[in-house]
Protein backbone atom coordinates (compact mmCIF):
# COMPACT_ATOMS: atom_id res chain seq x y z
CA UNK A 1 0.00 0.00 0.00
CA UNK A 2 1.30 3.39 -1.06
CA UNK A 3 2.22 5.69 2.37
CA UNK A 4 -0.08 8.32 2.41
CA UNK A 5 0.83 10.18 5.53
CA UNK A 6 3.44 12.53 3.87
CA UNK A 7 3.42 15.77 5.79
CA UNK A 8 2.19 17.08 9.06
CA UNK A 9 3.57 20.35 9.49
CA UNK A 10 2.91 23.04 12.64
CA UNK A 11 -0.57 24.55 13.15
CA UNK A 12 1.12 27.84 14.97
CA UNK A 13 3.03 28.15 12.13
CA UNK A 14 -0.41 27.34 9.38
CA UNK A 15 -2.52 30.14 11.66
CA UNK A 16 -0.02 32.89 10.87
CA UNK A 17 -0.32 31.90 7.37
CA UNK A 18 -4.03 31.84 7.35
CA UNK A 19 -3.79 35.70 7.56
CA UNK A 20 -5.56 35.58 11.32
CA UNK A 21 -4.72 35.94 14.91
CA UNK A 22 -5.81 33.15 16.60
CA UNK A 23 -3.79 31.85 19.44
CA UNK A 24 -3.20 29.08 21.34
CA UNK A 25 -5.22 29.36 25.32
CA UNK A 26 -2.56 29.54 27.76
CA UNK A 27 -2.68 29.75 31.65
CA UNK A 28 -0.11 29.36 34.27
CA UNK A 29 0.38 26.14 36.38
CA UNK A 30 3.23 27.49 39.43
CA UNK A 31 6.83 28.28 37.27
CA UNK A 32 5.24 27.03 33.95
CA UNK A 33 3.26 28.41 31.06
CA UNK A 34 0.96 25.43 29.64
CA UNK A 35 -0.18 25.94 26.17
CA UNK A 36 -2.96 24.07 23.79
CA UNK A 37 -3.64 25.04 20.53
CA UNK A 38 -4.20 23.20 17.50
CA UNK A 39 -6.60 23.42 14.47
CA UNK A 40 -9.83 21.28 12.66
CA UNK A 41 -9.96 21.22 8.79
CA UNK A 42 -11.90 19.38 5.72
CA UNK A 43 -12.68 19.99 2.42
CA UNK A 44 -14.78 18.67 -0.51
CA UNK A 45 -12.31 17.89 -3.35
CA UNK A 46 -13.10 17.14 -7.16
CA UNK A 47 -10.41 15.43 -8.90
CA UNK A 48 -10.09 15.15 -12.71
CA UNK A 49 -8.40 11.94 -13.73
CA UNK A 50 -9.51 9.82 -17.47
CA UNK A 51 -7.88 6.81 -19.40
CA UNK A 52 -6.81 9.87 -22.16
CA UNK A 53 -4.59 11.50 -19.41
CA UNK A 54 -2.79 9.23 -17.94
CA UNK A 55 0.00 8.49 -21.06
CA UNK A 56 2.74 7.63 -18.50
CA UNK A 57 0.91 5.10 -16.67
CA UNK A 58 -0.25 6.37 -13.56
CA UNK A 59 2.75 6.09 -11.61
CA UNK A 60 3.94 8.74 -11.49
CA UNK A 61 3.16 12.35 -9.11
CA UNK A 62 0.46 13.64 -10.98
CA UNK A 63 -0.79 10.15 -11.91
CA UNK A 64 -0.88 9.06 -7.70
CA UNK A 65 -3.99 11.51 -7.86
CA UNK A 66 -6.10 9.16 -9.72
CA UNK A 67 -4.77 5.75 -8.18
CA UNK A 68 -7.65 3.82 -7.00
CA UNK A 69 -10.39 5.90 -8.91
CA UNK A 70 -11.86 3.72 -11.86
CA UNK A 71 -15.09 2.91 -13.10
CA UNK A 72 -17.11 -0.54 -13.60
CA UNK A 73 -14.74 -1.86 -16.23
CA UNK A 74 -11.75 -0.81 -14.35
CA UNK A 75 -10.92 1.72 -16.41
CA UNK A 76 -9.56 5.52 -14.47
CA UNK A 77 -12.15 7.89 -13.83
CA UNK A 78 -13.05 11.17 -11.80
CA UNK A 79 -13.72 10.63 -8.22
CA UNK A 80 -14.60 12.77 -5.18
CA UNK A 81 -13.68 12.96 -1.55
CA UNK A 82 -14.42 14.24 1.62
CA UNK A 83 -10.94 14.75 3.43
CA UNK A 84 -8.15 16.25 5.55
CA UNK A 85 -5.82 19.15 3.38
CA UNK A 86 -2.12 19.44 4.03
CA UNK A 87 -2.48 19.61 7.52
CA UNK A 88 -3.87 16.73 9.47
CA UNK A 89 -5.99 17.87 11.90
CA UNK A 90 -4.01 18.51 15.74
CA UNK A 91 -3.63 19.14 19.23
CA UNK A 92 -0.45 20.94 19.83
CA UNK A 93 0.62 21.30 23.92
CA UNK A 94 3.56 23.19 25.43
CA UNK A 95 5.22 24.23 28.69
CA UNK A 96 7.68 27.22 28.93
CA UNK A 97 9.38 28.23 32.20
CA UNK A 98 12.57 30.43 32.82
CA UNK A 99 15.08 28.53 35.51
CA UNK A 100 19.27 29.98 36.27
CA UNK A 101 18.07 32.24 33.17
CA UNK A 102 17.77 28.89 31.30
CA UNK A 103 14.72 29.22 28.51
CA UNK A 104 13.24 25.75 29.07
CA UNK A 105 9.75 24.33 26.77
CA UNK A 106 8.90 20.78 26.31
CA UNK A 107 6.53 20.29 22.98
CA UNK A 108 4.35 17.99 21.81
CA UNK A 109 2.05 17.73 18.87
CA UNK A 110 -0.54 15.26 18.34
CA UNK A 111 -1.96 15.12 14.56
CA UNK A 112 -5.36 13.48 13.38
CA UNK A 113 -6.79 11.83 10.53
CA UNK A 114 -10.82 12.91 9.72
CA UNK A 115 -10.73 9.97 7.53
CA UNK A 116 -10.67 5.92 8.63
CA UNK A 117 -7.93 3.61 7.65
CA UNK A 118 -9.27 0.75 6.66
CA UNK A 119 -6.35 -1.02 5.05
CA UNK A 120 -6.69 -3.97 2.94
CA UNK A 121 -10.21 -4.49 4.29
CA UNK A 122 -13.09 -2.43 4.31
CA UNK A 123 -13.28 0.64 5.93
CA UNK A 124 -16.73 -0.16 7.58
CA UNK A 125 -15.86 0.79 11.80
CA UNK A 126 -12.47 1.61 10.85
CA UNK A 127 -10.54 3.95 13.26
CA UNK A 128 -8.78 7.22 11.84
CA UNK A 129 -5.39 7.33 12.83
CA UNK A 130 -3.29 9.04 16.03
CA UNK A 131 0.30 10.31 15.78
CA UNK A 132 2.81 12.12 18.11
CA UNK A 133 4.44 13.80 15.03
CA UNK A 134 6.76 15.99 17.08
CA UNK A 135 8.33 15.64 20.97
CA UNK A 136 10.73 17.76 21.14
CA UNK A 137 12.76 20.42 24.07
CA UNK A 138 14.34 23.33 23.52
CA UNK A 139 17.04 25.27 26.21
CA UNK A 140 18.55 28.48 25.58
CA UNK A 141 19.82 31.71 27.17
CA UNK A 142 19.49 35.12 25.76
CA UNK A 143 22.47 35.49 23.46
CA UNK A 144 23.65 32.47 23.84
CA UNK A 145 21.60 30.56 20.96
CA UNK A 146 19.10 27.55 21.87
CA UNK A 147 19.59 23.90 22.15
CA UNK A 148 16.63 21.39 20.17
CA UNK A 149 16.64 17.99 21.26
CA UNK A 150 13.89 15.11 20.12
CA UNK A 151 11.86 14.67 16.74
CA UNK A 152 10.94 17.54 14.66
CA UNK A 153 11.01 18.71 10.68
CA UNK A 154 13.99 19.02 9.66
CA UNK A 155 15.97 21.96 8.29
CA UNK A 156 15.95 20.90 4.39
CA UNK A 157 13.03 21.58 2.96
CA UNK A 158 11.63 23.54 5.56
CA UNK A 159 10.74 27.06 4.48
CA UNK A 160 9.13 26.52 1.16
CA UNK A 161 6.20 23.80 2.86
CA UNK A 162 5.79 27.10 5.22
CA UNK A 163 5.29 29.03 2.88
CA UNK A 164 3.30 27.72 0.40
CA UNK A 165 -0.11 29.22 0.28
CA UNK A 166 -1.51 25.59 0.43
CA UNK A 167 -0.14 25.04 3.83
CA UNK A 168 -3.86 25.35 4.55
CA UNK A 169 -5.45 24.43 1.95
CA UNK A 170 -4.92 21.09 -0.37
CA UNK A 171 -3.32 22.00 -3.61
CA UNK A 172 -2.09 18.77 -5.32
CA UNK A 173 -4.14 15.76 -4.24
CA UNK A 174 -2.70 12.20 -3.57
CA UNK A 175 -5.03 8.87 -4.25
CA UNK A 176 -7.93 10.97 -3.76
CA UNK A 177 -10.10 7.42 -3.54
CA UNK A 178 -9.02 6.68 -0.55
CA UNK A 179 -7.83 9.57 1.71
CA UNK A 180 -5.16 10.01 4.14
CA UNK A 181 -3.63 12.33 6.35
CA UNK A 182 -2.91 14.52 4.15
CA UNK A 183 -2.87 16.11 0.11
CA UNK A 184 0.30 16.88 -1.37
CA UNK A 185 0.45 20.34 -1.58
CA UNK A 186 3.99 20.95 -4.08
CA UNK A 187 5.52 18.33 -2.26
CA UNK A 188 7.05 16.05 -4.94
CA UNK A 189 6.53 19.26 -7.32
CA UNK A 190 8.62 21.75 -6.19
CA UNK A 191 10.16 21.22 -3.08
CA UNK A 192 11.00 18.00 -1.34
CA UNK A 193 9.00 16.18 2.18
CA UNK A 194 11.46 17.91 4.90
CA UNK A 195 10.31 14.57 6.84
CA UNK A 196 9.99 14.56 10.86
CA UNK A 197 13.75 13.49 12.06
CA UNK A 198 15.14 12.52 15.78
CA UNK A 199 17.86 15.23 16.24
CA UNK A 200 19.75 17.57 18.16
CA UNK A 201 20.44 20.80 17.02
CA UNK A 202 21.96 24.17 18.14
CA UNK A 203 20.63 27.87 16.86
CA UNK A 204 22.81 30.46 16.78
CA UNK A 205 21.45 33.85 18.97
CA UNK A 206 20.99 36.80 16.48
CA UNK A 207 23.49 38.17 14.85
CA UNK A 208 22.03 41.73 13.35
CA UNK A 209 19.51 39.67 11.93
CA UNK A 210 21.62 36.42 10.83
CA UNK A 211 20.91 32.86 12.57
CA UNK A 212 22.75 29.38 11.97
CA UNK A 213 21.71 26.36 13.16
CA UNK A 214 23.75 22.86 12.82
CA UNK A 215 22.52 19.56 14.21
CA UNK A 216 22.94 16.09 13.47
CA UNK A 217 19.91 13.65 13.17
CA UNK A 218 19.30 9.88 12.90
CA UNK A 219 19.69 8.87 9.78
CA UNK A 220 17.08 7.40 7.19
CA UNK A 221 17.00 4.12 4.94
CA UNK A 222 16.63 4.95 2.03
CA UNK A 223 14.32 3.16 -0.65
CA UNK A 224 16.90 1.43 -2.48
CA UNK A 225 18.80 1.93 0.51
CA UNK A 226 19.41 1.36 4.17
CA UNK A 227 21.53 3.94 6.33
CA UNK A 228 25.22 3.06 7.10
CA UNK A 229 24.87 3.61 11.17
CA UNK A 230 26.22 6.91 10.71
CA UNK A 231 24.26 10.08 11.86
CA UNK A 232 23.19 12.14 9.14
CA UNK A 233 24.39 16.28 9.41
CA UNK A 234 22.13 19.68 8.38
CA UNK A 235 22.99 23.07 8.93
CA UNK A 236 21.18 26.22 7.95
CA UNK A 237 21.70 29.93 7.90
CA UNK A 238 18.69 32.62 7.87
CA UNK A 239 19.20 36.14 7.53
CA UNK A 240 16.09 38.73 7.57
CA UNK A 241 16.05 42.23 7.57
CA UNK A 242 13.17 44.03 7.51
CA UNK A 243 10.84 42.81 4.68
CA UNK A 244 13.11 40.16 3.21
CA UNK A 245 13.65 36.51 4.69
CA UNK A 246 16.42 34.36 2.96
CA UNK A 247 18.20 30.94 3.99
CA UNK A 248 19.72 27.77 2.78
CA UNK A 249 19.99 24.80 3.92
CA UNK A 250 22.38 21.83 3.81
CA UNK A 251 21.75 17.91 4.49
CA UNK A 252 23.87 14.94 3.90
CA UNK A 253 24.43 11.18 5.65
CA UNK A 254 25.61 7.80 4.16
CA UNK A 255 23.97 5.04 2.98
CA UNK A 256 24.60 1.50 2.28
CA UNK A 257 23.16 0.92 -2.07
CA UNK A 258 24.22 -1.81 -4.20
CA UNK A 259 27.13 -3.15 -2.65
CA UNK A 260 28.68 0.20 -1.82
CA UNK A 261 28.54 3.06 -0.13
CA UNK A 262 26.55 6.15 -1.01
CA UNK A 263 25.11 9.70 0.27
CA UNK A 264 21.91 11.23 0.10
CA UNK A 265 22.37 15.03 -0.19
CA UNK A 266 20.24 18.25 -0.83
CA UNK A 267 21.02 21.52 -0.60
CA UNK A 268 18.59 24.82 -1.06
CA UNK A 269 18.11 28.52 -1.16
CA UNK A 270 14.87 30.13 -0.01
CA UNK A 271 13.82 33.61 -0.36
CA UNK A 272 10.76 35.94 0.62
CA UNK A 273 9.55 39.50 0.13
CA UNK A 274 6.53 41.12 1.41
CA UNK A 275 5.69 44.60 0.12
CA UNK A 276 2.72 45.65 1.66
CA UNK A 277 -0.27 43.37 0.40
CA UNK A 278 2.02 41.57 -1.50
CA UNK A 279 3.77 38.40 -0.88
CA UNK A 280 6.22 36.86 -3.10
CA UNK A 281 7.99 33.70 -2.52
CA UNK A 282 11.04 31.88 -4.06
CA UNK A 283 12.65 28.79 -3.77
CA UNK A 284 15.27 26.34 -5.46
CA UNK A 285 16.67 22.97 -4.27
CA UNK A 286 19.14 19.63 -5.74
CA UNK A 287 19.89 16.84 -4.47
CA UNK A 288 21.66 13.16 -4.69
CA UNK A 289 19.51 10.16 -3.58
CA UNK A 290 16.38 11.55 -3.08
CA UNK A 291 13.46 11.56 -5.63
CA UNK A 292 11.18 14.97 -5.86
CA UNK A 293 8.91 13.93 -3.19
CA UNK A 294 11.06 12.59 -0.21
CA UNK A 295 14.19 12.30 1.43
CA UNK A 296 15.74 8.65 0.77
CA UNK A 297 12.60 8.11 -2.18
CA UNK A 298 9.28 7.74 -1.74
CA UNK A 299 6.80 5.86 -4.01
CA UNK A 300 9.51 5.83 -6.52
CA UNK A 301 13.24 4.68 -5.40
CA UNK A 302 15.93 6.74 -4.74
CA UNK A 303 18.41 4.59 -5.87
CA UNK A 304 18.85 1.87 -8.60
CA UNK A 305 19.61 -1.44 -8.14
CA UNK A 306 23.23 -1.05 -8.92
CA UNK A 307 23.27 1.68 -6.30
CA UNK A 308 23.20 4.51 -8.70
CA UNK A 309 21.80 7.74 -6.92
CA UNK A 310 18.79 8.93 -7.75
CA UNK A 311 19.45 13.95 -9.04
CA UNK A 312 16.72 15.81 -8.84
CA UNK A 313 16.58 20.25 -9.20
CA UNK A 314 13.19 21.88 -8.73
CA UNK A 315 11.95 25.02 -7.69
CA UNK A 316 8.63 26.91 -6.59
CA UNK A 317 7.70 30.44 -7.25
CA UNK A 318 4.48 32.36 -5.29
CA UNK A 319 2.65 35.64 -5.17
CA UNK A 320 -0.32 36.13 -3.13
CA UNK A 321 -2.22 39.84 -2.87
CA UNK A 322 -4.67 40.73 -0.20
CA UNK A 323 -7.57 42.10 -2.10
CA UNK A 324 -9.08 43.38 1.49
CA UNK A 325 -8.20 42.49 5.15
CA UNK A 326 -9.92 39.56 5.30
CA UNK A 327 -9.34 38.49 1.66
CA UNK A 328 -6.11 36.69 -0.39
CA UNK A 329 -5.53 34.98 -3.88
CA UNK A 330 -2.57 33.59 -4.84
CA UNK A 331 -0.74 31.67 -7.48
CA UNK A 332 1.97 28.81 -7.39
CA UNK A 333 4.00 27.71 -9.80
CA UNK A 334 6.45 24.78 -8.99
CA UNK A 335 8.66 22.15 -11.36
CA UNK A 336 10.72 19.29 -10.74
CA UNK A 337 12.85 16.59 -12.62
CA UNK A 338 14.74 13.85 -11.57
CA UNK A 339 17.45 12.66 -14.20
CA UNK A 340 19.25 9.34 -13.40
CA UNK A 341 16.69 6.08 -11.83
CA UNK A 342 13.28 7.25 -12.85
CA UNK A 343 13.26 10.06 -15.68
CA UNK A 344 10.49 12.29 -15.12
CA UNK A 345 9.25 16.10 -15.47
CA UNK A 346 6.60 17.43 -13.12
CA UNK A 347 4.90 20.37 -12.96
CA UNK A 348 2.33 22.00 -11.05
CA UNK A 349 -0.11 25.46 -10.74
CA UNK A 350 -2.43 26.06 -7.80
CA UNK A 351 -4.66 29.18 -8.19
CA UNK A 352 -6.28 30.38 -4.53
CA UNK A 353 -8.38 32.07 -3.17
CA UNK A 354 -8.58 32.75 1.23
CA UNK A 355 -11.26 34.28 3.29
CA UNK A 356 -10.65 35.18 6.88
CA UNK A 357 -14.64 34.41 7.45
CA UNK A 358 -13.40 35.67 11.75
CA UNK A 359 -9.64 36.16 12.90
CA UNK A 360 -10.02 31.76 13.64
CA UNK A 361 -11.84 30.86 10.65
CA UNK A 362 -10.93 30.54 6.52
CA UNK A 363 -12.59 29.35 4.07
CA UNK A 364 -11.43 28.69 1.00
CA UNK A 365 -11.06 27.46 -2.76
CA UNK A 366 -8.22 26.15 -4.98
CA UNK A 367 -7.77 24.79 -8.43
CA UNK A 368 -4.34 22.55 -8.87
CA UNK A 369 -3.42 21.14 -12.42
CA UNK A 370 -0.34 18.91 -12.57
CA UNK A 371 1.48 16.82 -15.52
CA UNK A 372 3.99 13.95 -14.95
CA UNK A 373 6.37 14.04 -18.18
CA UNK A 374 7.56 10.22 -17.75
CA UNK A 375 11.08 10.38 -20.15
CA UNK A 376 10.10 7.61 -23.19
CA UNK A 377 6.57 6.37 -21.81
CA UNK A 378 4.38 9.71 -22.14
CA UNK A 379 2.34 12.14 -19.72
CA UNK A 380 0.01 11.77 -16.76
CA UNK A 381 -1.65 14.63 -15.89
CA UNK A 382 -4.62 15.43 -13.54
CA UNK A 383 -6.49 18.07 -12.01
CA UNK A 384 -8.69 18.86 -8.41
CA UNK A 385 -10.52 21.71 -7.43
CA UNK A 386 -11.26 21.77 -3.54
CA UNK A 387 -13.67 23.65 -1.81
CA UNK A 388 -13.34 23.50 2.53
CA UNK A 389 -12.36 25.55 5.76
CA UNK A 390 -9.39 25.65 8.19
CA UNK A 391 -10.27 26.50 11.84
CA UNK A 392 -6.92 26.89 14.29
CA UNK A 393 -7.30 27.50 17.72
Amino acid sequence: MINKNITKLSVSIAMLLAGGTAQAASWDAGDWKLSLGGNVNAFFVNTSCSAGDLKGGGGTMAGLACAGSVDENGAPTDSMSVQNGLLPASLNFSAKTTEDDWDLSANINVYYDINSQGGAGADALAFSTVDARQIFLTAGKKGSGEFKLGRDFGLFGFDPIIADMSLIGVGPNFVSSDPGHTSLGGLGYGYVYTDRLTQINYTTADMSGFKATVGVFQPLDGNGATSSGELGFHGKGTYTKDALTVSATILSQGVNAGGKSETISGTDIFAKYNMGDIDLAGYFYTAEGMTSLAIGGLVLPGFSGAGAPEETTGYMLQATYKTSPKMKIGINIAHSKQDVVTKVENDKTTLGAYYNVTKSLTAMAEFNTMTSDLSGTGEDKSSNINVGAFLGF
